[in-house]
């Protein structure tokens, strides 16, 4: 097996609390030859200590302090892109974790396909976030619903794809972008925006579109849902991903993307705005009122994209009874539960 340096980039924020299991996991890989970009983005906990710590036992861990918080894990990541010196980039947050066999996993695969990215397995767990949640395997590509014809197998790592079957695939994520990507790629492609909270979203998929060949292989990435986190609290941020949407289609629209691809994408633009608008219903309260107005502007963007783009669609407007309906059930359980607190009926 070729033995080619992997750069493994994690941006790390006030992380103590799980910073010992990207770390280890790292430290753990069967596969020895590669370096871990560790980028602090001026915690205050001791993250950046411990960082230290783990460097000076390990050459192999390379620890980088941003002198100004950069407000969101891009900033990080863009500052590893930099410094890097691998063939390939795995990213990996900061309290995710690799299986031990992962690395070797990928390497074996660009041997045999010369891939420009490698998606391995991926774990979702969220037992954190909730006793009942169940983890969900990631494997290959993502069947469509049952009952439709799907030329993909479920759990199949053996499809080779084309860089715009990536991508189209993408759009709705029947692949994810947990991936690992050639610097080549990487550097082709740029880097990451860094003024919106989910900017991967738009960077894996430009590097889907730009590559080569796209291959699957064993090992697994495990993605930790957790509480408090930035992709599970609710801030202004958490609804800017109309921006993202917007760019996404943008780069569509560049590379003459087909009508199969545009429906996808409008599909895609209805159901955050149904999922986004359900999040402000029930959770407005906690927004302070900065934060409350830039989360209606945000919403009213993409309330707007939906129109422009959907109205010809039923679905448009089934989403938005959907929406009223459950707003105005919502309120009538507010008011009720605020009746019964006052009478002393509900402890």
């Amino acid at each position: 097996m070729t033995d080619r340096l992997i750069s493994v980039i994690t941006p790390f924020y006030n992380s103590m609390r799980f910073i010992e299991t990207p770390l280890n996991s790292v430290l753990n890989q069967t596969y020895q030859n590669w370096e871990y970009i560790c980028v602090d983005d001026c915690s205050t906990d001791g993250t950046l200590e411990k960082l230290r710590e783990y460097a000076a036992k390990d050459p192999r861990i390379k620890v980088f302090a941003r002198e100004k918080n950069s407000g969101s894990a891009a900033g990080g990541f863009n500052v590893g892109i930099d410094v890097a010196k691998g063939d390939y980039f795995q990213i990996l947050g900061h309290d995710d974790n690799l299986s031990p066999d992962l690395l070797e996993n990928i390497a074996k695969r660009i041997d045999e396909t010369g891939a420009d990215v490698v998606i391995p397995d991926v774990r979702i767990v969220g037992k954190e976030l909730s006793d009942d949640a169940e983890d969900f395997d990631f494997i290959g590509v993502l069947p469509l619903n049952k009952g439709k014809k799907d030329k993909y197998k479920p759990a199949d790592r053996s499809v080779v794809l084309s860089g715009r079957e990536a991508f189209a695939l993408s759009i709705n994520w029947r692949i994810h972008g947990w991936a690992c990507f050639s610097a080549a790629l990487v550097k082709k492609c740029g880097k990451l925006y860094e003024d919106v909270m989910n900017p991967d979203e738009l960077w894996s998929r430009t590097l889907f579109l730009n590559a080569g060949k796209v291959v699957f292989c064993e090992g697994r990435y495990v993605y930790l849902r957790r509480k408090g986190s930035i992709c599970t609290k609710i801030n202004a941020k958490s609804f800017d991903l109309f921006l993202t949407l917007q760019r996404l289609k943008d780069l569509l629209t560049e590379n003459r993307s087909g009508g199969t691809e545009m429906k996808i994408w409008k599909k895609e633009v209805l159901s955050k705005v149904r999922m986004l608008s359900y999040r402000y219903i029930f959770c407005k309260h906690l927004l302070p009122p900065e934060e409350d107005a830039k989360a209606k502007e945000f919403l009213r963007y993409g309330w707007k994209m939906a129109f422009r783009e959907c109205w010809r669609d039923i679905r448009f407007y089934l989403t938005i009874f959907r929406i009223k309906s459950t707003e105005r059930r919502y309120k009538k359980y507010l008011s009720l539960k605020k009746s019964l607190l006052k009478k002393g009926l509900l402890g």
